[in-house]
């Protein structure tokens, strides 16, 4: 494949999680991708090693962008553009990616219950849950980071005004979810 060098964990790790996901989201697409990465790394703790801004459709990672076009160019993914509308795409495996997984059995086999309790907890939700779910977790994150301490009111209002086609009392339910989960903190200590 031509291909020493590259982060196999990674890579093998992004095919591993769109194998299993075809099962549960077959319309799981790059924008899907992004968030469950980033949830896979912010509550789940798996070092994909990606960092993560906030840009229109909640956290982004140009840098998981360009390797997913790397990990499509090898074979490791198919990528089709199937709505003009919507700018949305399918991610499925491709042609080759049982040699990214083979190459990064190791780091999947660490990773596996991590894995599993992303796709269980978050896998089924479509791209617009995904958004806000991934939204509030990372606010919450930059909230802790940068030591920022707000009501809940005031965390559900930041979050409206990212998400504004988002009704505030189901941003608020969403909130309490995550918290019940201990998915985010809210000035808390933080498990």
């Amino acid at each position: 494949m031509g291909m020493e060098g590259y982060p196999w964990e990674r890579y093998g790790l992004i095919v591993e999680l769109t194998v299993r996901m075809q099962a549960i989201s077959p319309r799981f697409g790059k924008t899907a991708i992004q968030k469950m990465i980033y949830l896979l790394q912010a509550v789940y703790n798996v070092d994909y090693g990606y960092e993560y801004s906030f840009y229109t459709y909640g956290p982004y990672s140009f840098d998981l962008s360009r390797d997913l076009k790397i990990i499509e160019h090898h074979g490791g993914l198919d990528i089709y553009f199937v709505n003009s509308e919507t700018n949305g795409y399918i991610i499925k495996p491709g042609p080759d990616n049982h040699l990214f997984r083979e190459k990064a059995a190791d780091a999947i086999h660490r990773a596996e219950n991590k894995l599993d309790a992303a796709i269980n907890e978050f896998g089924a939700y479509n791209t617009r849950e995904l958004e806000l779910r991934s939204t509030i977790i990372y606010v919450d994150r930059e909230s802790q980071f940068n030591k920022i301490q707000q009501s809940r009111d005031n965390f559900i209002t930041l979050i409206h005004n990212l998400k504004p086609h988002f009704e505030i009392s189901y941003i608020s339910s969403v909130v309490n979810e995550m918290e019940e989960k201990g998915f985010i903190c809210l000035n808390k200590a933080c498990k």
